[in-house]
């Protein structure tokens, strides 16, 4: 199954205190390459970054690896121009593509390895995406070929999920765990409390 790899880096960060979010490192790494090799080191196949066209800074902390790293013109106007941008971008062939949040570092290879293989049990039919005990919804999400058309007339800030609404027969939720899928980075409180679950992680190993 031939899964392409979309990782939306053009925000702004403008919450985020001092500096720009994707710029931060955590263990030496800048989030948005945490983010980016932990695609490389899946079974997702090509992988493009989608920057702003004013954010030379993020491109060279993505640095060089499995990727490639296009600009986004039109960041402005909100995530889904990003994400038509990155969807125009992929091989055509692909099965299905993984939308993937530059601002979630505790996304892990081994999460999207699970995630292409429930994709690849529905024959890539479905909208694959990780989900809490509770039922809240995270990343990355896998959309199959046959949406692609839809998500890329989306506008505005709302990225897949008006679609994701529009299509609840083909949802194929994965029972998941892992909180690096539900946890973003937006602020830096989110960082410090992001810190926190790395510690209780790496104790429970």
């Amino acid at each position: 199954m031939n899964v392409a790899g979309i990782i939306l880096a053009a925000g702004s960060s403008t919450r985020f205190a001092d500096g720009h979010k994707l710029l931060v490192e955590i263990d030496g790494i800048p989030i948005i390459r945490r983010v980016a090799s932990a695609l490389a080191h899946s079974r997702v196949g090509e992988i493009v970054i989608v920057t702003a066209a004013d954010s030379d800074a993020v491109a060279k902390a993505a640095d060089s690896g499995r990727w490639r790293t296009i600009e986004n013109p039109n960041a402005g106007h909100g995530l889904s121009s990003s994400l038509s941008l990155g969807l125009q971008s992929i091989d055509e062939k692909a099965d299905g593509v993984l939308v993937a949040l530059a601002d979630m570092p505790g996304v892990s290879a081994k999460l999207i390895d699970t995630l292409i293989a429930a994709f690849a049990e529905t024959e890539g039919r479905s909208i694959v995406f990780p989900v809490a005990t509770g039922g809240r919804r995270g990343h990355p999400v896998i959309w199959p070929k046959g949406l692609i058309p839809e998500l890329s007339a989306l506008s505005g800030d709302t990225g897949g999920r008006e679609i994701l609404a529009l299509h609840r027969e083909l949802w194929c939720p994965v029972p998941c765990e892992d909180a690096g899928a539900f946890t973003d980075i937006d602020t830096r409180q989110d960082l410090a409390v992001f810190g926190q679950i790395e510690i209780q992680t790496t104790r429970r190993k």
